[in-house]
């Protein structure tokens, strides 16, 4: 593992230090250094307020220990920026939240159970030296102290184990701690290795003499059996032959290979599993390379099962006569400690189990380590699946793309060409699309960086239709599969059963993955559930447990798709595919409104690709139908390609005499209104109620529009009266209600207010709507009762967020960031602020975007930023679709009202009017989240760090 490539590190085996990505952070001062290395080694369970203070104070605190203690959490925070978010205020304490490695405590041990030399260069210096007057890290220092001496240990045994000449290193070790037994045996074990076997019996008869004599204690049995050991001259093992490690490349594959090592610890049989070109081989031959002793026998020779056996045999050397069996193996293995690879066991699978079942009965001494596309199923068999190599998303750290995985593995492969090659920078989008339609599988990556001594990345990039058919270059029968990626994957597709490979075919027009309903749907023979187990198990789909789909590799993928095109099957397998997406759209359309609205956002999302493919390979009344299925409920959610399905549906005029019109029109004027587009909104809506006397959801979906559009115009008695019209005829009359009543509290009449709340309140079916009416609670309460309306907001940005609601959750944010300003929580209402801008921004909703600018802009003003607040409300009310504010309605309403003349001069205003016309309103936002974040990281209240 290379801690240098994470974006922050914390060392405490040496002077502590701290890194931030790639530069050391200096951290001043006695005890804010120890409370960074307090809360770093205590992890995931962090420490309490009161235990810091008597750690950080033991003798003599003072009277304001914890509000000093506050000061120091506050420092240290800002001094972890941009990742000041990893210090974490939990309940009673807190919590330095680290990733594995980060900590180096954590890199050493995890490495050293597998590579303990690696783990002591790790080692600087004495273990938290300059802390030995805080109580608990002077105890934490005494143990790291003796994990370095097991190190030690543990590094000579394997150095040994391996052949190695290690006396020199071990009488160091000896000679440091004199009454350590393991450290003597090591020695001893050491010299008599070196053909020293005179020296090891005096260095054991001297052990056991300085061990009576200083501490009254007799050493264990070990050492009078290691003295007869030397003496008969049974302690140094010849050497054995060692497997040859890969050539090539290994790049991302350390943690993998640390899990692999733990589990080989404790497991007698392990299979590496994964899709073809993975690595699988590669990465087993690598561990055989450092084992004391290991066999690998390659299966993609042999082709038949009986011959199996024959093939181990041969590898190991078995003198036979005759026909051999698992059996005959297994009794030649009886008292061998070896580590056994049985390379590409997939087309054999049922022989291979036979046979590791039978070693496994009377070898206990073999650790097996099997390679396959499938797993074995042979009782204890742990199995680790392999994926493919990360691919980066974000193009814009260079550094940090070069220093990806999947990007390493890339110009290690093409520098085997090109000497010295690096990714240009001009190029780098294309390369993560090349890894990207890849799936990040080395055997794809490693095929196209032999192309870079002949062509550009973005040639490359353009003539990735061609990638199956790439050759390796690779020669020999025993990689016949690997000479290509269509040969890896046919190797596999061909191994399938004919129902196992229908199935397959069927799905591989679904490139947003499926659930396991739509694997029942789509399976026409056959039990879905076993052929759906068969494929994971072959490698071939990749399950997601955390959200229950299953999706295929692109280049798995890619082979289908050419697949169904040879078998001339590709109109049938996309009117199927069509079918299903429509099915889905109308399930998720009908469980969106109900109880069910988490589980419904959810598959939403994840079927988002597949719903566009969908679109584009049906005919119109399909594309129809989809649409206004799931256009319906993404009102409130930021997915903004679904709103603009609409508008493509409004502008094809083959569907103007659809009989579906009214709704779609309706669609595309709630799509205008959500980009803050108000006079297509609004007439399109006016259209759709000319259309829309037969189609009541529709007419009210429309009149829904009519009555946006008036609020953030700030008519609210016509804002009003089109919401209570709307919720006369439509699925979901809560939220119509609910914004009338929002329109009458703006308008100044409260009362009416709450009686159309009640309502709205009673009529809530699903999360979004119980949100929003926590919301509009929290507006009746924000000018009254502000901190009851806190409480409301707080709610309904949790009940939103827990549906996938984000508008809801956005516009309570909103109303909480102007609330917490007014009762002068001053950084948290500017990290509200800040997180909006960048929400708003980000979803393209410009209405809510300008509303946050100006509640932003009050906020700013009030703490000196006069000049900034200004530009942001001359930028507000210069943007078309921005909602309308004014005194009455900031009076009725969480909406901030402030006049940018009472808080610039004329001439300043001027100025300012000048300086936007040339800077544009994108920089004055940018300038705004600056100091937004600034002032969320300045201070913070006593109590709230």
């Amino acid at each position: 593992m290379n801690r240098s490539e994470l974006a922050l590190t914390v060392n405490v085996l040496g002077p502590l230090s701290l890194h931030l990505e790639d530069r050391v952070v200096d951290v001043p001062g006695f005890r804010r250094r120890a409370l960074l290395a307090l809360l770093a080694l205590a992890g995931d369970r962090g420490l309490t307020t009161a235990r810091l203070v008597d750690s950080l104070w033991p003798d003599d605190p003072p009277d304001n220990a914890t509000q000093a203690l506050y000061n120091h959490i506050s420092r240290l925070r800002s001094q972890l920026q941009p990742m000041s978010d990893r210090l974490e205020k939990r309940e009673g304490g807190y919590r330095l939240r680290l990733e594995p490695y980060e900590l180096d405590v954590d890199a050493v041990r995890r490495l050293g159970a597998t590579d303990p030399q690696a783990a002591l260069e790790l080692w600087r210096g004495p273990a938290l030296a300059e802390f030995d007057s805080v109580p608990g890290l002077e105890a934490e220092s005494v143990g790291l102290d003796e994990l370095r001496l097991q190190l030690v240990d543990d590094a000579l045994d394997a150095r040994l184990k391996r052949g190695e000449t290690v006396a020199v290193e071990a009488a160091a070790a000896a000679a440091e701690s004199p009454f350590r037994e393991r450290t003597a045996l090591l020695h001893i074990r050491a010299l008599a290795t070196d053909s020293r076997s005179a020296e090891a019996l005096a260095s054991a008869r001297a052990f056991r003499s300085r061990l009576v004599e200083e501490t009254g204690l007799d050493p264990t049995s070990a050492l009078a059996e290691l003295e007869q050991q030397v003496a008969a001259g049974l302690a140094a093992a010849p050497p054995r032959p060692r497997v040859a490690r890969p050539d090539g490349p290994m790049v991302g594959r350390q943690h993998d290979r640390e899990e692999l090592l733990r589990l080989l610890g404790s497991h007698a049989v392990v299979t590496l599993t994964g899709p073809g070109g993975v690595g699988k081989t590669r990465l087993a031959l690598d561990i055989a390379a450092d084992a004391i002793e290991a066999v690998v026998v390659p299966f993609a020779v042999v082709d038949r099962p009986e011959r199996v056996c024959q093939a181990v045999a041969s590898t190991l050397g078995l003198r036979t006569s005759g026909e051999i069996g698992p059996d005959d193996i297994a009794a030649a293995l009886t008292d061998r400690e070896l580590l056994l690879v049985l390379d590409n066991c997939e087309h054999i699978a049922a022989a291979c189990r036979d046979l590791v079942t039978a070693v496994r009965r009377v070898a206990p001494g073999v650790k097996i380590l099997s390679t396959s596309r499938v797993t074995l199923q042979v009782s204890g068999e742990y199995v680790v699946r392999l994926q493919p190599l990360p691919v980066p998303r974000d193009l814009s750290d260079l550094d940090a793309l070069r220093r990806s995985a999947g990007v390493r593995a890339f110009v290690e492969h093409a520098r085997r060409r090109t000497p010295g090659y690096e990714v240009p920078a001009d190029q780098a989008g294309d390369l993560v699309e090349v890894l990207r339609r890849l799936d990040g599988l080395p055997l794809g990556i490693e095929l196209a960086a032999r192309q870079v001594a002949v062509a550009s990345l973005r040639a490359i990039h353009e003539r990735l239709d061609r990638a199956l058919d790439l050759s390796t270059g690779r020669e020999g029968p025993e990689v016949h599969r690997q000479q290509t990626l269509r040969a890896t994957i046919r190797s596999s597709y061909e191994l399938l059963s004919a129902d196992e490979q229908l199935l397959l075919r069927a799905i591989a027009p679904f490139a947003g993955g499926v659930d396991l309903a739509t694997v029942e749907a789509m399976a026409e023979s056959g039990e879905p559930l076993n052929l759906l187990h068969q494929l994971v198990d072959a490698s071939l789909l990749v399950a997601d447990p955390s959200t229950g789909r299953y999706r295929l590799l692109f280049t798995v993928r890619a082979f289908l798709i050419d697949e169904i095109q040879h078998l001339g099957e590709a109109e049938l397998v996309h009117t199927r595919f069509v079918e299903r997406c429509l099915v889905v759209a109308e399930e998720i359309h009908g469980a969106m409104f109900g109880p069910n609205e988490a589980s419904a956002d959810r598959r939403l999302r994840d079927e988002l690709a597949n719903l566009r493919s969908a679109r584009d390979l049906g005919d119109a009344d399909e594309r129809v139908a989809i649409t206004l299925a799931v256009n319906r409920v993404v009102t409130w959610r930021d997915l903004r390609e679904i709103w603009s399905w609409a508008d493509e549906l409004a502008a094809d005029y083959s569907l103007n005499e659809h009989p579906r019109r009214p709704a779609i029109l309706a669609a595309a004027a709630e799509a205008g209104r959500l980009v803050g587009d108000f006079e297509l909104a609004e007439r399109l809506a006016h259209e759709a109620i000319a259309v829309a006397q037969e189609d009541p959801d529709s007419l009210g979906r429309a009149r829904s529009v009519l009555g946006v559009v008036a609020h953030f115009r700030a008519d609210f008695d016509k804002a009003r009266q089109h919401w209570l019209l709307a919720g006369e005829g439509t699925v979901d009359p809560s939220a119509h209600i609910g914004s009338a009543a929002l329109a009458a509290l703006y308008g100044g009449d409260g009362p009416t207010a709450r009686q159309l709340l009640d309502r709205a309140t009673d009529m809530a079916m699903c999360g979004s709507q119980d949100a929003f009416v926590a919301y509009v609670e929290g507006e009746l309460r924000a000018n009254s009762e502000p901190t009851e309306s806190v409480a409301h907001y707080l709610e309904a940005i949790a009940i939103a967020g827990s549906v996938g609601c984000n508008f809801v959750e956005g516009v309570a944010r909103v109303s909480l960031a102007t609330a917490r300003a007014r009762t002068g929580d001053v950084p948290g209402a500017a990290d509200g602020f800040a997180y909006l801008i960048e929400f708003w921004r980000r979803t393209d909703q410009t209405t809510q975007l300008w509303t946050t600018a100006r509640n932003a802009a009050e906020l700013l003003a009030g703490v000196g930023q006069s000049e900034l607040a200004a530009l942001l409300l001359i930028s507000a009310d210069s943007t078309p679709g921005a909602a309308a504010v004014g005194p009455k309605i900031a009076r009725h309403s969480g909406r901030a009202w402030t006049q940018v003349t009472e808080i610039v001069d004329e001439d300043t205003l001027l100025r300012l009017r000048s300086e936007l016309a040339g800077v544009g309103s994108a920089a004055v936002l940018d300038r705004a989240l600056v100091e937004l974040k600034g002032l969320a990281n300045e201070s913070e209240p006593e109590g709230q760090p």
